[in-house]
């Protein structure tokens, strides 16, 4: 009997394409709030360090909660709340003209943003069979790698005819798309899973479930584990990497831009192979070579010296690397979908995006210190020994779940 296709399936396709509409509009966003707090409003260091900061801070604090509303609201109607919601804040941000105010509305967006997540990731497993889990979690995720690319081109593209504010109205204009979209899947009744008399639950346990359903699973908890801490190194390095370049090749800087495009390029194609493979065996052991793969990456640029080698060695680094954090992240996905409870998932999430945000922001300031520190070198070799050893350590620790030494997937 003939498989029925991914896109096949309504529900899943609606919210691929709400999901990618809103992928491509946030990117021209943080293209042209950059923009404009370096180029119009001239805006001091201390300014622009807290821009990330507006990002990932309701993250942090608010994901735990609006994980567990995940779990108990139509996660359909959650996610249409936060794009419309979303919508007003980013047609507010337009009117906006000086760096205080839209620190603030930035803040004020985010935490608005914070719900779509944990319901959208939950809404997956809902409606998308087990055997084309994987194929859901590698499309999604390489249309933002597409995006990644994409979208900063085209933001660089615009401002030559038009003004960043322009390219915010682009967001909005995603989000419109993102919030007809999800009208159009909103189903009376549908997907909610309690009442509001069982929002009285006490703050504490609504902040606690996601990180003991954790904690008390081991293959959630290792996995978990293993990929924040290469999320980490990876965000320690994306913010120092032009130091190092800049140390290394001092009159090449179009090495930084190639050297991206070749991490890029390694992940995206990462991701097109697990979309197109009918079956993946141990996800966790590859999981493992991730880590290896970027780890070594990593100490092969980190021991680059001009003096005896080619400046494209370093090239040829970048897609391994680049398939070592592709690995990661997809099968990262991939194994939470898989081993949690699809009551529980929104939850799981939770807990997730409050570690995520707090790597997003620590790391970069943390990699400054540091870098400023032992230097640039000194720190990527560093990183990539910790890296390597780590991913060693977990390719030879014994996998006690029966699942969890074969995973396949028929997709």
């Amino acid at each position: 009997m003939k498989k029925e296709k991914l896109f096949a399936n309504s529900s899943y396709k609606k919210l691929f394409i709400s999901s990618t509409a809103a992928s491509f509009g946030d990117l021209f966003d943080m293209f042209a709030v950059m923009t404009l707090f370096t180029y119009v409003w001239h805006a001091n260091s201390l300014w622009i360090t807290l821009i990330p900061v507006a990002y990932a801070l309701p993250s942090i604090l608010l994901s735990q909660a609006a994980g567990n509303l995940a779990d108990r609201y139509d996660k359909v109607q959650l996610m249409f709340l936060s794009e419309l919601v979303r919508l007003l804040f980013t047609c507010l941000l337009f009117f906006t003209d000086e760096p205080l105010l839209a620190l603030g509305v930035l803040t004020l967006r985010s935490m608005s943003s914070v719900m779509k997540v944990p319901a959208q990731l939950a809404y997956v497993r809902e409606v998308v069979k087990e055997d084309q889990l994987l194929q859901a979690s590698t499309l999604q995720n390489i249309m933002f790698q597409i995006a990644k690319v994409v979208g900063p081109f085209l933001g660089a593209a615009a401002l030559t005819i038009t003004t960043p504010k322009a390219c915010i109205l682009v967001n909005a204009a995603a989000c419109m798309i993102s919030i007809s979209v999800l009208f159009s899947l909103k189903k009376a009744g549908k997907n909610i899973q309690g009442q509001a008399a069982r929002s009285s639950h006490q703050t504490k346990e609504t902040y606690s479930n996601g990180w003991k359903i954790v904690f008390q699973h081991s293959i959630l908890l290792r996995v978990v584990i293993l990929f924040h801490l290469s999320y980490f190194v990876v965000m320690l390095v994306d913010a120092q990497i032009s130091i190092f370049l800049r140390d290394v090749l001092p009159h090449h800087p179009e090495m930084l831009g190639w050297l991206l495009s070749g991490i890029g390029l390694g992940a995206l194609a990462t991701g097109v192979y697990l979309n197109r493979k009918k079956q993946v065996h141990h996800p966790f052991r590859l999981l493992s070579l991730g880590l290896l793969l970027f780890g070594g990456a990593l100490f092969f640029i980190s021991c680059f010296n001009p003096a005896v080698m080619s400046r494209y060695f370093i090239l040829i680094a970048a897609p391994i690397g680049g398939a070592g954090v592709g690995l990661n992240l997809l099968l990262f996905n991939y194994i939470v979908q898989t081993y949690s409870d699809k009551k529980h998932l929104g939850k799981v999430y939770g807990f997730i995006n409050t570690l995520t945000s707090a790597v997003l922001l620590t790391a970069p300031l943390l990699g400054g210190i540091v870098v400023k520190l032992a230097g640039a070198q000194t720190t990527f070799l560093t990183a990539a020994i910790i890296i390597v050893s780590v991913g060693f350590v977990s390719m030879l620790m014994p996998l006690r779940d029966k699942r969890e030494r074969n995973v396949q997937i028929d997709a």
